[in-house]
């Protein structure tokens, strides 16, 4: 008898996520019959509490941008520190394996467990104002941000005034305009139509992005053991599906939003060094309040 699984997600149907999860999904059809909520924002739910419907095993899998796991992971926030990797094959590689296996670790204490680090973009700031060439450029600028922390004070350090929203909440502000500015991948500001307000965009690649693919733990170890290395086995191939996707849509999405005659620059060496100089504390802090995090991941 096949299993049930119960996936959602947060994001519709052109996203790199809900074609990852669209792959997932037939390459488990020989042993699991599947229920997909590609959005929960739909519905009026907020995308953080896709955590909290994994935790309870409302839903059995889900993914979710890193930040928002701060809350029941507090370490986490090494994979959104600034300036940490400066291209996506330096986050790729830079990333131990040991890293998975001690979030994994943590995950399960909060009943969840860690299927992959799907690529969730490199992220860049537009605005409805002006390109963001340097710190002045920020200052007094309303900008969304994660509800994250971490993700607050970097963007208050730069000068923005930060405004965070979860994804349902940010969704409905660019539709009334209500933002002056954001920060994401550019497959987000595709996909959520924020290219239709802000017409400037800075390539200023502040943050490499992860989203985390994970499932119930108790559901998963109910699973026999054939169905858990079986799943585990997909899980692998769908994020290196995910990946390939995410590497190939920025060339298309760069062309799509010059073809919308949006202007979009990268942002120059005194200015990138400008925004690293604003930032580079939140690494030594990071580091002093966790230490053992260093051995987790390469930095040069």
């Amino acid at each position: 008898m096949k299993e049930n699984l119960i996936i959602a997600g947060y994001q519709g149907s052109g996203s790199i996520h809900t074609k990852s999860v669209e792959y997932f999904i037939d390459e488990l059809s020989r042993d699991f019959v599947t229920d997909f909520i590609m959005d929960v924002t739909n519905d009026g739910d907020k995308a953080s509490s896709l955590i909290e419907k994994t935790q309870q095993g409302e839903i059995h899998a889900s993914y979710l941008l890193s930040s928002y796991f701060e809350k029941i992971l507090p370490e986490i926030q090494i994979l959104d520190l600034p300036y940490l990797f400066s291209n996506r094959n330096e986050a790729y590689n830079s990333l131990k394996s040991d890293l998975f296996n001690y979030i994994d670790n943590k995950l399960k204490i909060k009943n969840l467990k860690l299927l992959g680090f799907w690529d969730n973009g490199i992220r860049h700031i537009s605005s409805k104002i002006k390109l963001i060439k340097n710190l002045s450029d920020c200052k007094g600028q309303v900008i969304r941000t994660t509800p994250s922390p971490l993700h607050i004070e970097i963007f208050r350090k730069l000068g923005f005034i930060p405004k965070p929203l979860d994804v349902r909440d940010f969704k409905l502000a660019i539709e009334k305009n209500d933002i002056d500015a954001q920060e994401n991948p550019l497959t987000n500001y595709w996909n959520f139509g924020v290219y239709k307000k802000q017409e400037f965009v800075s390539l200023t690649s502040h943050i490499f992005g992860f989203c985390l693919f994970v499932i119930n733990d108790d559901y998963f170890n109910k699973l026999s053991d054939l169905n858990k290395k079986f799943l585990i086995k997909k899980s692998k191939e769908t994020t290196k599906f995910q990946r390939k996707l995410a590497i190939s849509e920025d060339d298309i999405l760069i062309k799509k939003i010059k073809s919308k005659n949006i202007k979009i620059e990268n942002i120059d060496k005194d200015g990138l060094e400008d925004f690293k100089r604003a930032t580079n504390n939140f690494h030594e802090n990071y580091f002093q309040t966790y230490p053992h995090m260093k051995e987790y991941i390469k930095t040069e």
